[in-house]
């Protein structure tokens, strides 16, 4: 009888180890996105995000892929900006506490710039390596061509590439970064 039930074992193993395989790639496709867990958890990044886009219009995904270094890592600033735009930032918003290492005052310095930027140089919101050049050489030296064959094409290729990565993640959570004034996390800010 042994010897029976080892040839039907072994033909109908590779069909329950199939059906496995195609359970693991349905549930793994279920998950929530990295990008998404990461905004649950982090609230004040959501919110600077929402407010960066009812602001400035800025598109999350491109405010994402700006930050230095990108979110979830160790961090002591949030932003690289070139020359004097950190201070032309608190002058026009009349941020005068504003820093570099907070958050918030991070997220709404991309989105000035980068609206700034999209309004000076005529670019479109999609166009995330013209986005990262002018934020980090200034708009100046974008439009002058300053970064064509330096080492800052290649990182505006892999800012652009997090781009879409974390466009994709918020098109499974686009509630997450829509602009919201009514969320229990704004009340607290006034305390």
């Amino acid at each position: 009888m042994a010897s029976t039930l080892k040839p039907a074992l072994c033909l109908t193993a590779p069909l329950w180890l199939g059906g496995c395989a195609v359970l693991t790639s349905t549930d793994k496709a279920g998950e929530t996105p990295a990008t998404c867990r990461l905004l649950e958890e982090r609230g004040g990044l959501r919110l600077a995000l929402q407010d960066a886009r009812a602001n400035w219009s800025l598109p999350p995904e491109l405010g994402l892929a700006l930050l230095e270094p990108p979110p979830g890592r160790a961090k002591q600033r949030h932003v690289l900006p070139y020359g004097n735009a950190w201070d032309e930032y608190r002058i026009a918003t009349r941020n005068w506490s504003a820093q570099s290492s907070d958050l918030a005052d991070a997220v709404d310095f991309l989105g000035w710039n980068a609206e700034r930027n999209r309004r000076l140089l005529k670019l479109d919101w999609h166009q995330t390596e013209a986005f990262y050049l002018a934020y980090r050489l200034g708009p100046g030296a974008y439009s002058q061509g300053v970064h064509r064959g330096i080492w800052l094409e290649k990182e505006a290729g892999r800012v652009a590439g997090r781009a879409r990565g974390y466009a994709a993640d918020l098109a499974q959570c686009p509630e997450l970064v829509q602009p919201s004034r009514w969320e229990w996390q704004r009340l607290w800010r006034w305390f």
